[in-house]
């Protein structure tokens, strides 16, 4: 019984870790592509109306 308990323990252990490595590297990627995105849409440099 205490062997089964240990092991769910563990695999509990495992899957908690498991997801904070999913959300860490997320979050980094999130943050890398950011840098390659350009500070603006080029689309918003474009005017809507001539000024007259």
């Amino acid at each position: 019984m205490r062997g089964m308990e240990e092991n769910k323990t563990h695999q509990e252990a495992e899957k908690e870790t498991t997801k904070m490595n999913i959300k860490q590297f997320i979050e980094a990627t999130r943050q890398y592509l950011f840098q390659l995105a350009p500070a603006q849409p080029a689309l918003a440099t474009i005017p809507v109306r001539k000024a007259r």
